[in-house]
């Protein structure tokens, strides 16, 4: 099949007319009349898919870092070096990023159900190989068996969202996906610390394997198949003689009105086939019933071209750089805060992570309330037309905040300052991992809408190998270097890549334009 322009999927190239002249927000993407089209589910509904896979990326990630206030320990009971046993940590990240490559096209191809259900398996089987392990390969085989099926979370936790929820709700449910994740990795050492300092390290994959089995219940009794078969055309489904007007949104009931335009207004199609409704038992199968439109092997292939998106390319770079410091930090923590001058204990260490928390939720609140909120006042300016760049204004207060706490914390190590600084130049970077990557997520779906789930896909995967080269790398990297100096160039490397914030800000709608129009990236017809 020949390569084609996105703008061929998507005319709108992301700009949208969001409001009405009478102040209704209007549905975008516009939802079927098929009673099963995920937009049209009850509200709760909804939030209880969405939170059965938030919970699943929130485990992984807590089974992922379980470990890691304890590398000292693990180094002393399996005879290994404190490098080899930070690799519990690097190689399960890298995993999580490679197996993007291979959940997401399978997704694609028989339905995200079947996936997060095996995933969600092999993640809580790998908890219970390494919690029985008794030697380090055999620990290290179960954490990264574990991280393989945990990796369907990353970018298909992220798709979902525009599978069930409307533009004007991505903002503020991108944020709550990102803080799940981001709250998996900081609730993994915290509680991970003092259980495994009274109960051993092996506790801590136990209890893993405990919540796991529990979240694996919750998908498979409610979290039902989401792909839907949309066309691209956001009247296909509807009335074509009586379709001048778009269906709307009042207030927060999330119940669909019908939004007059002069004589006529918006309703289904009564004379097109709508399907009956799936009851709750068919709902449970595993296949969606919907077949593929390509073979396997071109969906594993067909993401690599978007990366050269502007868009795609900036959010990699910011994703990867806000996980950075704080995946280094987690690495490197027991080794700072156990030895003299500050003597912590094991669980002690695990305490970092209330700042990390404490700054996650700041993020959060600006990449996901605010930003819709900011977006929603643009569009209201603007005559009522979404312009996905209004995002992006409010990118640089956690690049500040960010760039802040990586400079303070290098120096601060160095200098062996109060702990309480160094908990605080934590609890700042941390505002990075949900701010700016959600802001920078937000924006791809918005301006790559038919091909959101690629994009992240290459997000993911990408950010992870980046992080995987920082981790395995920053024993060394602060022993040779100092702490100082290595996070002070790992802060000035973000401080410079993130600036490219600004031809976006400027320019971004043109460049939209251009990229959509001119440049043959898309592989395929739209089949999601």
């Amino acid at each position: 099949m020949p390569f084609k322009s996105l703008k061929e999927l998507d005319p709108s190239e992301g700009t949208v007319l969001l409001y009405s002249e009478s102040g209704d927000i209007i549905l975008f993407p516009q939802p079927s009349a098929d009673p099963n089209d995920p937009l049209t589910w009850p509200r709760w509904r909804k939030h209880l898919v969405f939170l059965s896979i938030c919970l699943f990326s929130c485990l992984n990630n807590f089974s992922g870092t379980v470990l890691s206030d304890s590398f000292l320990s693990i180094a002393e009971d399996l005879q290994v070096s404190v490098e080899d046993a930070s690799g519990l940590l690097s190689w399960v990240v890298l995993t999580l990023g490679i197996s993007n490559f291979i959940w997401v096209p399978t997704a694609i191809y028989f339905g995200k159900r079947p996936v997060f259900l095996l995933s969600c398996t092999i993640t809580f089987f790998g908890a219970i190989w390494a919690a029985s392990s008794t030697s380090f390969g055999s620990l290290l085989g179960g954490c990264i068996f574990g991280a393989f099926g945990g990796g369907a979370t990353e970018a298909l936790g992220a798709a979902i969202i525009n599978d069930i929820y409307f533009l004007h709700e991505r903002g503020s449910k991108m944020s709550w996906y990102i803080i799940f994740i981001a709250f998996g990795s900081s609730l993994g050492p915290l509680c991970g610390g003092y259980l495994i300092e009274y109960k051993g390290w092996a506790w801590g994959k136990w209890l893993s394997a405990i919540l796991l089995g529990v979240n694996l219940l919750l998908i498979f009794f409610f979290a039902p198949e989401t792909r839907f078969r949309r066309s691209s055309n956001p009247s296909e489904g509807l009335d074509s003689i009586a379709a001048s007007g778009t269906p709307s949104e009042k207030g927060d009931s999330g119940k669909f009105e019908h939004l007059e335009v002069g004589s006529r207004s918006l309703v289904p199609n009564q004379k097109s086939f709508v399907p009956s409704r799936k009851t709750y038992l068919q709902s449970l199968n595993p296949w969606s019933g919907i077949a593929a439109e390509s073979p396997y092997w071109s969906l594993m292939l067909r993401p690599l071209p978007l990366l050269a998106y502007p868009a795609c390319l900036f959010a990699t770079l910011a994703y990867s750089l806000a996980l950075a410091p704080t995946v280094m930090v987690n690495t490197v923590s027991s080794t700072i805060l156990i030895p003299p001058p500050y003597n912590f204990s094991i669980g002690a260490v695990g305490l970092i992570n209330i700042p990390g928390m404490i700054g996650q939720g700041f993020g959060a609140i600006i990449g996901g309330i605010c930003i819709d909120k900011w977006a929603a006042y643009c569009a209201r300016r603007n005559n009522g037309v979404f312009v996905p760049e209004t995002r992006l204004f409010l990118f640089i207060v956690p690049t500040v905040i960010v760039f802040t706490g990586i400079v303070l914390f290098g120096f601060t190590i160095e200098k062996q300052m109060h702990w309480a600084v160094i908990f605080t130049a934590y609890g700042l970077m941390s505002v990075g991992l949900t701010g700016s990557a959600s802001i920078t997520m937000t924006y791809v779906c918005d301006c790559y809408f038919p091909v959101a789930a690629e994009c992240l896909e290459m997000i993911n995967g990408i950010k992870n190998v980046f992080a995987f080269g920082l981790v395995h790398g920053v024993v060394p990297w602060v022993t040779r270097m100092g702490y100082a100096r290595a996070f002070g160039t790992l802060g000035g490397i973000f401080g410079g890549l993130m600036a490219f914030v600004v031809p976006l800000l400027v320019w971004g709608p043109q460049i939209r334009h251009h990229t959509s129009s001119k440049w043959r990236l898309v592989s395929w017809e739209l089949e999601k």
